[in-house]
């Protein structure tokens, strides 16, 4: 394995992101890659509203001050790496190391605590499930552990099964995964073929999950808006962790119609990881081909 890069400002919303990162590259026995980025963008004036490019030694201090932040965060949760500092757009740049290094995974903080905020911000996990081609997980900042009790949602598309695949590697004995199909229907009860046949997709994907002896996994289908359905059964079973996949929509699409892990992931009080379309093209998969062997609808 290529390691898992944690990505951090070295404040307080990565505090968690830093615990998680290294508790799970040591249950999975890899390394940890620590990066800060410098955003190099033209800074605003509070006082006058005008723009001003950073001057070089301006940069120099922000990368000083981020290489310390992120070092002292990094001491605090058990690492023994130094983060690298690089300067430019945070996301693009995150997205970028991780090809580099051939990362397995993404882990970074999942953002401010207010929800209002969350929702109206564009937020850098949000931004790398658009534009990295590595699974990202998202964490609150008050996460000590790893999650345990994980709800995947299953919409029968290769990158949904590839992230419940992922997560059920990191679960041990005691553990849970409950595999979630939402039909998104609200106006009028699914017809009981419907169901009989989902149930029989889902079915197959569970038994597809490579979880470890002791682990549970469950099935459950429900009806309605899937964002919301899928925040909704988080909170009633007590799930610390929302699983999904990316289906790569633009940002216009997403705009018109929306995308359920957009909104999963700007809403969740929990950790969230997402598994983008681009992670399953540089393994070589297709997207029209489903892991576990199940027809995609």
């Amino acid at each position: 394995m290529a390691g898992i890069l944690f990505a951090t400002h070295g404040g307080a919303t990565a505090e968690g992101a830093c615990r998680v990162a290294i508790l799970l590259a040591k249950r999975l026995r890899t390394r940890v890659q620590a990066l800060c980025v410098v955003d190099s963008r033209p800074m605003i004036d509070g006082g006058f509203g005008s723009s001003y490019p950073p001057t070089p030694v301006e940069i120099g201090a922000l990368c000083d001050a981020q290489r310390s932040a992120g070092t002292q965060q990094l001491r605090r949760c058990g690492g023994t790496v130094s983060p690298e500092v690089i300067v430019g757009p945070a996301a693009y740049e995150i997205a970028s190391a991780a090809r580099r290094s051939a990362a397995e995974l993404i882990v970074v903080g999942l953002g401010r605590h207010n929800l209002l905020d969350r929702a109206l911000g564009g937020e850098t996990a949000f931004q790398l499930t658009q534009l990295a081609s590595t699974p990202v997980l998202a964490v609150p900042q008050t996460t000590t552990e790893i999650p345990r009790n994980a709800l995947a949602a299953i919409d029968f598309s290769p990158t949904s099964i590839a992230s419940a695949r992922a997560c059920a590697r990191w679960l041990v004995a005691g553990d849970t995964l409950t595999l979630v199909h939402a039909a998104g229907r609200s106006h009028e009860p699914l017809p009981p073929a419907d169901r009989i046949t989902l149930e029989s997709l889902l079915g197959g994907v569970a038994r597809g999950i490579p979880a470890a002896d002791g682990v549970t996994v469950n099935e459950r289908i429900v009806e309605g808006d899937p964002a919301s359905q899928l925040l909704s059964v988080a909170a009633s079973t007590s799930a610390d962790l929302i699983v999904m996949g990316s289906h790569g929509y633009g940002l216009w699409k997403r705009l018109a119609i929306g995308s359920v892990a957009s909104k999963v992931l700007r809403l969740s009080p929990v950790a969230v990881l997402v598994t983008p379309l681009g992670s399953l093209v540089s393994q070589g998969a297709t997207v029209n081909e489903s892991p576990a062997g199940v027809a995609t609808r």
